[in-house]
């Protein structure tokens, strides 16, 4: 018996040796990972083409791929000079929405119809026709009572866009159901429905999806996009996306977030380029669901809304996703009466739609107002390119009545050394509307004449100065802007501040003959367990370094006239950005997934093969000699 067991002991040491000496390769291969990368030019492209990565996705309208590569790939892209960014492919999701079941009897009232006077466009003819708007959701489903134009799919399950989980439908139902007498009317009945499926039959999918979507927009010439979803975190390639598209002429609808007061806007309704809504409910009150802010742009009907489902079913749902459906079919309607307006022009025109609710002028709870059509009464109406030519050519000899010319406005913006749509988007950041002034005095007084956003940001980019530098030295002396009457005693206050900051560091010159060119940043409380930072700050004034959560002096060339620099700029954490996960939906922002996506990597020693052989080469040993032992034990016996 005993001599069996030896045998069976050598034996299985033997083969488990052996094993470890040719272990099976996959089992210790990296796991890849899928990422979007941004690059800048031509070259950051071709270095992502010519690169070890598996281009899984190219965007050729956001100089953007989404790629599958290993960490050393994906380190070396990072590197890179023409490599924008690389961000981790996050996953995107919607949760349940307020779902209540009704029956297909046909609602003869539609509360959210009669809040924002829509009945009274259909009037007047508007309907939307002829206007492209596409939906980003979960698709469209072949409802009886809607009309899809086309559509496409960026998940990778189907090339099919229809809608296999209902809140895409419920959406489109909004914009654009037909009025046949039955179930639901669109506000937008005419308008051309594109379903751009981005988000699976559980309401999943990826912000590559997402990604792939806005670019087949762009590529496509869409008038309006969509975005009843949101997320918590932000997203730099998400954000430059929406840029692209809205630089493209496209107008970006999206959902402020279904959180209520006290929570941040989702993202990309917070974006700049995105037009933000919150929702109402029957009361023309703010639904307790809606999330505010200072970015919420307008509102509307968001509570109880009935709309198309599934099959040939209908649905009540509740959520910003809704009202911000009612905005986007809005603009359809605004974009069929004024067809040569800009994007921006028909954003800036739509406050002229809109009820002003809540505290008087623009607040964090309506935004401009709740959208309605007619326009109220305004004392000055606003003017489109096509009214304002026709007008002209009819008047013969007479004075034209139209705007401050696009030419004008070009020659403006190359002084300023600006593109025109950059000086646009300047302007429409604080609320002004370039293209809608009698003349280009009206724009110079702008800029020149009267202390205001636009005035104050050449300003202080002519002095080389932040708008924070402003606002601490101002809050110091208990300033603010309003106690300056002309941008030139503006201009002259920062002149003195300058002259202040330049005579301290004159002194302090004179006392230090040299300069330490390291800063050591100081670690915080909560940033144990993470290796402290030496940053070394150039010493040239072209050059602007940027610390995180430090304030740090900056030194220019010897021949130069030394300032003092104070930026505060937080620095994205690359560790945190490759785990963290884009949570969208369109009843709650939500937490980010906690699970791993990175898969489980060994310590960083020694190779894990070469650890494995030497594991392989010990365990054959130790078998040979008790199989020798065993061999000299027999030879003794006989």
């Amino acid at each position: 018996m005993n001599k069996l067991l030896r045998r069976n002991v050598v034996f299985v040491s033997l083969l488990v040796g052996l094993t470890c000496l040719f272990p099976v390769n996959h089992s210790y291969a990296e796991e890849e990972k899928q990422v979007i990368v941004v690059y800048k030019n031509k070259q950051g492209e071709e270095a992502v083409q010519e690169s070890d990565a598996a281009i899984e996705e190219q965007y050729e309208q956001l100089s953007a791929a989404a790629i599958s590569a290993d960490t050393e790939t994906i380190d070396v892209l990072k590197e890179n000079p023409d490599i924008k960014y690389v961000e981790l492919d996050s996953k995107i999701s919607i949760s349940t929405s307020d779902v209540v079941d009704k029956s297909k009897t046909p609602v003869l009232d539609q509360w959210n119809i009669a809040s924002i006077q829509a009945s009274a466009a259909w009037e007047d003819g508007l309907t939307g026709k002829g206007v492209k708007i596409a939906i980003m959701d979960s698709g469209i489903y072949s409802h009886q009572e809607l009309h899809i134009t086309g559509g496409y799919s960026a998940v990778d399950y189907t090339t099919s866009y229809e809608d296999d989980e209902g809140h895409g439908t419920h959406v489109a139902g909004i914009i654009g159901a037909e009025h046949d007498e039955r179930g639901t009317d669109g506000i937008a009945p005419d308008a051309d429905l594109f379903a751009v499926k981005v988000l699976d039959d559980t309401g999943e999918g990826y912000l590559s999806d997402l990604l792939e979507g806005i670019n087949w927009a762009i590529s496509n010439n869409m008038d309006i996009i969509n975005l009843s979803m949101g997320a918590a975190d932000e997203s730099d390639a998400l954000e430059d996306a929406v840029q692209k598209a809205y630089q493209a002429g496209i107008l970006l609808v999206a959902a402020s977030g279904n959180e209520g007061a006290g929570h941040p806007l989702d993202y990309p309704a917070a974006y700049e380029a995105v037009i933000a809504v919150s929702a109402t409910d029957s009361n023309d009150n703010i639904a307790s669901f809606s999330s505010i802010g200072d970015k919420v742009e307008f509102a509307a009907p968001g509570a109880d809304i009935q709309s198309t489902y599934l099959g040939s079913d209908y649905r009540v749902m509740s959520g910003t996703s809704q009202a911000a459906a009612h905005v986007s079919a809005m603009l359809a309607l605004l974009k069929q009466q004024f067809p040569d307006d800009t994007n921006l022009q028909l954003r800036t025109r739509l406050q002229q739609y809109s009820k002003d609710l809540g505290r008087e002028g623009r607040d964090v709870l309506y935004g401009y107002g709740l959208i309605q059509f007619p326009a109220p009464v305004q004392e000055e109406e606003l003017v489109s390119n096509d009214s304002g030519r026709s007008e002209s050519e009819n008047a013969g000899d007479e004075v034209k009545e139209e705007k401050v010319t696009t030419e004008e406005l070009r020659i403006l913006a190359d002084d300023l050394k600006l593109r025109i749509d950059e000086l646009a988007d300047l302007f429409a950041a604080y609320g002004f509307d370039l293209y809608n002034y009698d003349n280009l005095n009206e724009v110079n007084d702008m800029i020149y004449q009267n202390i205001n956003e636009v005035s104050v940001h050449f300003l202080l980019e002519k002095a080389g100065m932040d708008r924070e530098q402003l606002d601490q030295q101002l809050a110091a002396e208990d300033l603010t802007l309003d106690d300056f009457h002309t941008p030139e005693e503006l201009s002259a206050y920062i002149k003195e501040f300058e002259q202040h900051i330049e005579n301290e560091v004159g002194t302090s010159e004179g006392n230090d003959e040299e300069v330490n060119t390291t800063q050591d940043i100081p670690i915080t409380d909560d940033q144990t367990d993470v290796n402290p930072i030496n940053t070394p700050v150039e010493a040239d004034s072209a050059e602007k370094e940027k610390v995180d959560s430090v304030t740090v002096l900056q030194q220019v060339d010897s021949d130069e006239k030394a300032k003092i620099n104070l930026r505060t700029v937080q620095q994205a954490d690359d560790s945190n950005r490759e785990t963290d996960e884009i949570i969208f939906t369109y009843k709650s922002a939500g937490k980010p997934y906690q699970d791993d996506q990175q898969g489980k990597h060994l310590p960083d020693t020694a190779s894990p093969i070469g650890n494995m052989i030497v594991a392989g080469v010990m365990l054959a040993a130790t078998g040979l000699v008790l199989y020798l032992r065993n061999r000299r034990t027999k030879f003794r016996s006989k």
